[in-house]
């Protein structure tokens, strides 16, 4: 730590500080903490500091401050914005922070949250794949992992045909014939499809006894550590075969589970926040997160990035095989998280809601 006094150029070269602009704070019972998110660090803190941070919102000087907080003796002042600096909380005003922060403004219009979610769980430290291996048995020694699958056991249940062993379409066409469409004509689609669509995307493809998990069923979409936290819903609207309704799909018995029979399809504007096409889809498809799944095995934040991928994984399959059926495919990221979780009888906290894709049929492909 350095006194300003009869110091020429106190603190950083510059001279110049400022606040840092990724800063979060936050309480934690009755003790504030302060997040960094572009440095990736925390620090317990006295609220006293607010007040610290609040002068060096405009960039200042050390001596500066000083002169501006005279009632407090300088070595302490010195002593605290040193401590700040060295927690990444100050930073020097240069030409590289300054560059830094233009850039940082094209951000500005998503927000802090995803500013934070973003710089928050960049470059986190990775463990080696044998150090892995010995945590997975560490963890799987200490708790049992959360089941891979849903069950509603008063629910009944709907036993869905194999899907279709012979589809057979050449992946070339189906690759550039996949395209989202809105121009759905109200047919409705037949329950093989359905079967096909989800045994294909969300169902258990192969099942693998892994000796640390125990046995886990693959599907044809990659999952990060294979937690699979999916789950998938059925919004039936047009469906042969299936009464419209709400119904939950189990992946490794390949059966519906019954939440709630009715016209749901009067819904499907509200649930698609105001876009009135995916009520005249043969169905739609609410896909989930069951978060422990993947929290149970990776206990840093960067994990979340890995759910929101593998919605992406799952709906590409969808999609891939809505076309190989000559069905039209549609999914969306606008829709109403609230409405939707609370109509699947979901808290939005332990599972929440993450993408909903649609299949049905079109006039012209």
């Amino acid at each position: 730590m350095r006194d300003v006094k009869g110091s020429k150029e106190p603190g950083p070269k510059s001279g110049w500080l400022h606040r840092s602009p990724g800063l979060v704070f936050y309480w934690s019972g009755k003790q504030l903490f302060i997040h960094n998110y572009l440095t990736h660090v925390k620090v317990a803190a006295d609220p006293v500091v607010l007040t610290l941070l609040d002068f060096f919102a405009r960039p200042h000087r050390i001596d500066q401050f000083v002169a501006a907080m005279s009632a407090v003796p300088e070595t302490e002042l010195v002593q605290a914005v040193n401590a700040l600096i060295q927690f990444t909380l100050l930073e020097p005003f240069d030409e590289a922070t300054r560059a830094r922060d233009r850039a940082m403004r094209q951000w500005d219009r998503w927000g802090i949250e995803a500013r934070m979610f973003h710089w928050g769980t960049k470059d986190v430290k990775f463990v080696r794949p044998e150090e892995m291996k010995i945590l997975d048995e560490a963890q799987a020694r200490e708790s049992s992992p959360p089941s891979a699958f849903k069950r509603y056991p008063r629910a009944r249940r709907i036993s869905l045909p194999p899907p279709d062993s012979k589809l057979s379409a050449n992946f070339f066409d189906v690759l550039h014939a996949r395209r989202t469409q809105r121009n759905f004509n109200g047919n409705a689609i037949s329950l093989q499809q359905l079967a096909t669509l989800l045994g294909l995307t969300w169902g258990v493809d192969k099942w693998v006894d892994n000796p640390t998990f125990g046995r886990i069923g693959y599907k044809t979409s990659p999952s990060g550590g294979a937690r699979y936290p999916i789950e998938v819903y059925v919004a039936a609207h047009h469906v042969r075969g299936l009464k419209q309704g709400l119904y939950h799909y189990s992946g490794d018995k390949h059966q519906l589970h019954v939440l709630r029979l009715g016209r749901i399809k009067q819904r499907a504007e509200e649930f698609c926040a105001g876009q009135w096409w995916p009520k005249y889809a043969g169905a739609l498809f609410l896909m989930t997160a069951v978060f422990d799944r993947t929290m149970w095995r990776y206990d840093y934040s960067r994990a979340l990035r890995t759910i929101y991928l593998e919605a992406g994984h799952f709906c590409q399959t969808f999609c891939l095989t809505a076309t190989a059926l000559e069905l039209a495919p549609f999914c969306t990221a606008a829709f109403a998280d609230t409405a939707l979780e609370s109509a699947l009888g979901l808290d939005g906290i332990g599972e929440s809601m993450l993408y909903v894709a649609a299949a049905g049929h079109v006039d012209v492909l």
